[in-house]
């Protein structure tokens, strides 16, 4: 079986000639995690308003920024501390824009469960990502666990384009929370 890492190392080798020509036309890393952003923020509001269909599309150009940002840095020798920090600080509003189209549309709906399980997989979203960056603050690597970003974007992605939102939001209000509970119990084994 392929693990997400062995996934992500393949999607990246197929990307590098993509991200040659974009690095080869001058535009920084850091344009590129910016311009995702805006495009995460965007489909938040396209999901809010209910053109899902459209909101797909612009939070799958969203995905693709953020892949790129990375392996453009990487081949133009432009790795920077800032641009990593500026990567991982605007992600989390980038993971934020869409459920929150989501939680405002369930809202407006007044669909209670829907707007539920939101909340839960923001806060599931947000809780595996902090317990990474703060067990590697602590000097722990804590990667673990069966819902991460890559995850999380496809099964948004395949709710937002399908229009089954509630399966959606199920599987990631379960799953995230999960996972941030895995990196718990990984945090605490290599810390003690």
């Amino acid at each position: 079986m392929i693990s997400s890492t062995g996934i992500k190392e393949r999607a990246q080798e197929l990307l590098k000639p993509f991200a040659q020509s974009i690095g080869n036309l001058g535009v920084s890393p850091n344009t590129i995690t910016v311009f995702g952003f805006i495009l995460a923020l965007v489909a938040g509001v396209l999901i809010a308003t209910e053109n899902l269909i459209t909101a797909a599309a612009v939070y799958l150009l969203s995905g693709l920024c953020d892949t790129f940002d990375g392996i453009v840095a990487r081949i133009t020798g432009k790795k920077s501390r800032l641009g990593a920090f500026l990567d991982s600080f605007l992600d989390r509003y980038a993971d934020f824009f869409p459920l929150a189209g989501v939680a405002s549309l369930a809202f407006k709906h007044q669909d209670q469960l829907l707007f539920a399980l939101t909340l839960l997989a923001i806060a599931g979203s947000f809780a595996t990502s902090y317990a990474r960056a703060r067990a590697e603050a602590l000097g722990v690597e804590c990667k673990v666990g069966i819902m991460e970003r890559p995850e999380r974007f496809v099964v948004l992605l395949a709710g937002v384009a399908t229009g089954y939102l509630s399966v959606a939001m199920s599987v990631l209000a379960l799953l995230s929370n999960v996972t941030a509970f895995q990196r718990l119990i990984c945090a605490v084994e290599r810390l003690r």
